[in-house]
C-alpha cells in the first residue's frame, strides 16, 4: 500500500480543501484530485461531499480516515522499532573466548574498553577454541581469543598475540602429587594437557578440574595436589615444576573473520585486546 496517499486524504479532510491539501505536499490540485478519484472508485463510493464549509467527510470516509490513520501509526511504530533494532545491533559486539581467558577478559580487557564506550554492549560467549573457530567460519561475526592448536580455518584472520608454554607445578611441600588439577572436560586446554601426559607417559591417580590457571595456582598453593599453568606464573612464584613434564610451548591468537568489517568499536575493542595481551 502507498501510504503516502492515506496522507494526502488525511490532509483534504483536515485542510476541508483539495488545494490547501495539494499545498502541503507540493502538488498541484488536478494531481491530487486525481489521487482522490483512483480510491474513491477503488472502494466504490465517494469520501467526500462538497459543501459551503469545503470538503466534507461522508460516513464512508470517516472510516478509511480512521483506518488509515491506524495504518500510519502503526508504520511509524515499525520504523522507530527497526531503528532502535539497527542502533543497538551497531552498538553491540560479541567476543568468544577460551575459558582460561575468562580473567583476563573481566580484568584487563572489558574495563578499559568500557571506559571508554560506556554504551557499547559485548556479549561474551565461553567455547573451546574449535568451537569459536567453527562458529566464526560459519560467519558470525565477533572477536575470538583462543589458544592454538595448530588448527587453522580458510577464511579467519589470526593475530599472535603472545607465547608461554603449559607446565605442571608441584606443592612445595609434595603431598598429594597423585592428584593433578586439570582444566575442564570439552575445552582445547583440556585436550593438549590429556594429550601431553600421554606423550610423556604420566599417569596421575585422581584428576580435578578448575575453570582457570589461577584456581590450578591456588590449588597448588593450598597442597592440594599439582596442577597445569602457565609457565610464566610457575616463574613468577618460584614453584617446582614436575620433573617427568616438559613445559609444553603453546600461542594464542585473537581471531576474527576476515571480511568483517570493523566500526570504530569493534576496532577499539580489538586494540584493547591487542595491547592486553
Amino acid at each position: 500500500m502507498n501510504t503516502k496517499v492515506l496522507e494526502y486524504i488525511i490532509a483534504i479532510s483536515k485542510e476541508h480543501s483539495i488545494s490547501r491539501a495539494a499545498d502541503q505536499f507540493y502538488l498541484t490540485q488536478p494531481v491530487l484530485s486525481r489521487h482522490l478519484k483512483k480510491i474513491e472508485k477503488k472502494i466504490g463510493t465517494p469520501l467526500f461531499v462538497r459543501q459551503k464549509e469545503g470538503m466534507v467527510l461522508t460516513e464512508a470516509g470517516r472510516i478509511y480516515i480512521n483506518g488509515a490513520q491506524n495504518i500510519l501509526h502503526l508504520e511509524s511504530e515499525l520504523e522507530n522499532d527497526l531503528q532502535t533494532m539497527l542502533a543497538e545491533k551497531k552498538n553491540t559486539l560479541r567476543i568468544y573466548i577460551d575459558y582460561p581467558y575468562a580473567k583476563q577478559l573481566s580484568e584487563r580487557i572489558l574495563p578499559p574498553f568500557h571506559k571508554e564506550h560506556p554504551n557499547v554492549q559485548v556479549h561474551i560467549f565461553y567455547e573451546s577454541a574449535d568451537k569459536i573457530q567453527s562458529i566464526l567460519a560459519s560467519g558470525e561475526k565477533g572477536i575470538g581469543i583462543l589458544i592454538s592448536s595448530g588448527k587453522r580455518l580458510a577464511g579467519l584472520e589470526y593475530v599472535l598475540l603472545h607465547s608461554d608454554a603449559l607446565a605442571v607445578i608441584n606443592p612445595e611441600n609434595k603431598r598429594n602429587t597423585d592428584t593433578i588439577f586439570m582444566h575442564q572436560a570439552g575445552t582445547g586446554l583440556r585436550a593438549m594437557e590429556e594429550q601431553w601426559l600421554a606423550q610423556n607417559s604420566v599417569a596421575f591417580h585422581t584428576v580435578l578440574e578448575a575453570p582457570s590457571f589461577q584456581t590450578g595456582l591456588a590449588a597448588v598453593c593450598a597442597d592440594q595436589g599439582c596442577a597445569f599453568v602457565l609457565q610464566s606464573m610457575a616463574n613468577d612464584t618460584g614453584l617446582q615444576l614436575y620433573s617427568r613434564i616438559p613445559p609444553l610451548p603453546f600461542e594464542v591468537f585473537v581471531v576474527y573473520p576476515q571480511n568483517m568489517v570493523f566500526r570504530p568499536a569493534s576496532q577499539a575493542l580489538l586494540q584493547v585486546i591487542l595491547q592486553a595481551s
